[in-house]
């Protein structure tokens, strides 16, 4: 197999040729396109003076991907993905939700729920009715070179083979967003199991640290591969978790198990990860639920950290986190995700500033989206 996880001028260049050859000019945009790229690009930069960027996101949950499998119960193999109903998915999906997503767009991954990283390590994928889980494979802190993924692993490369497959298929018509993959925290949760890290930040600290290092290189080493196979999409790339564009490469990150973590713990062995993964991408961009606020004073000295989703946990509501809204505001560009209903957009519109303000809205329907667009909008 080609190297891909080794980055380099080589894979520069043919980056660049791709991007001539699939990316659509501007002079061909029509007016709607043209606007929504400049107020994408306007909320980055917190020029967005008139009002927020809103949109609007299907599900995108374990479904989606299980959709795409061979079996729904069982011991995951990468044979078990359906590729050619994969990339017909893919063509239904922009077809159902290009008209409904607001000011932004929709894009298209490489199943991002699959749970590549932890494959790629070794760890069995199991699935069962809508749910896609990995088995614990560090029993032992000697074993720490399984956190390092080879060439010739199967799930990346068949990752390739399907992101290959998915550029020429889509052939610009919509933008291909590089997957988040599962963030170091989550995959250390994963392959250690969560009572037992617990108990591992008191009695193998070094460890752990170590652990965080060697899953950051290979998070690091997988995202930047990937994005070498991608194309700019009208001069950028968007999110496949949120849509969203940016005028270079966009990738959101994680750390969902981070509510376990005290403040002291979370400075300690998160945070020098996340000083690290944001070197790499232009505009990154941190996933973050209403549980992890204590986290909330690190994420905001990190002055190169572009922006900050924030996201209400089951039973919240939006209108709670205005505070928090406002408080990342004031340092960077916050995006704003949820279920939430046109009352609601429209109360944070009312009390946020527009500035660097993207409110999204998911639902589980393209007719859905559409009702709500309609009276959002």
């Amino acid at each position: 197999m080609t190297s891909r996880l080794c980055c380099g001028s080589d894979g520069e260049h043919a980056q660049s040729s791709r991007c001539d050859l699939i990316n659509p000019k501007v002079g061909d945009m029509s007016s709607n396109l043209r606007a929504k790229l400049n107020r994408q690009r306007a909320f980055w930069s917190r020029e967005n003076h008139d009002r927020p960027v809103i949109g609007f996101t299907g599900t995108w949950f374990s479904t989606d991907t299980i959709r795409m499998l061979k079996r729904t119960e069982g011991r995951l193999t990468p044979q078990d993905i359906d590729e050619e109903g994969f990339l017909e998915d893919c063509d239904a999906q922009f077809a159902a939700w290009q008209d409904c997503t607001g000011d932004l767009f929709w894009t298209a991954n490489v199943l991002w729920r699959l749970r590549w990283l932890a494959g790629a390590i070794g760890q069995p994928l199991h699935v069962s009715g809508d749910t896609i889980w990995a088995d614990p494979i560090l029993d032992d802190y000697s074993h720490l070179d399984r956190l390092v993924v080879t060439e010739d692993n199967e799930w990346i490369e068949t990752l390739w083979k399907l992101t290959n497959a998915l550029v020429e298929h889509a052939a610009g018509r919509y933008p291909v967003g590089a997957n988040m993959f599962s963030g170091p925290l989550t995959t250390l949760v994963d392959a250690r199991g969560s009572q037992q890290l617990a108990l591992d930040l008191y009695d193998h600290p070094d460890e752990v640290g170590r652990a965080m290092e060697l899953l950051t290189e290979t998070w690091v080493r997988l995202v930047v591969a990937h994005f070498e196979m991608l194309p700019a999409w009208h001069g950028g790339y968007a999110s496949v978790e949120r849509f969203i564009w940016a005028p270079g490469r966009v990738i959101e990150f994680d750390e969902d198990p981070a509510f376990m973590f005290s403040p002291r713990f979370h400075q300690q062995f998160i945070m020098p990860s996340h000083r690290e993964l944001i070197r790499h991408v232009e505009y990154p961009y941190i996933h973050l639920h209403s549980t992890q606020l204590h986290t909330l004073d690190h994420l905001l000295e990190l002055d190169a950290l572009p922006a900050i989703e924030l996201t209400p946990d089951h039973g919240e509501s939006i209108l709670d986190l205005i505070p928090a809204i406002t408080r990342i505001q004031a340092h960077k560009p916050v995006i704003v995700h949820g279920y939430l209903a046109a009352e609601e957009v429209r109360m944070i519109v009312e009390r946020v500033p527009p500035e660097g303000l993207c409110v999204v809205s998911r639902v589980d329907t393209p007719e859905g989206a559409l009702r709500l667009q309609d009276a959002i909008l």
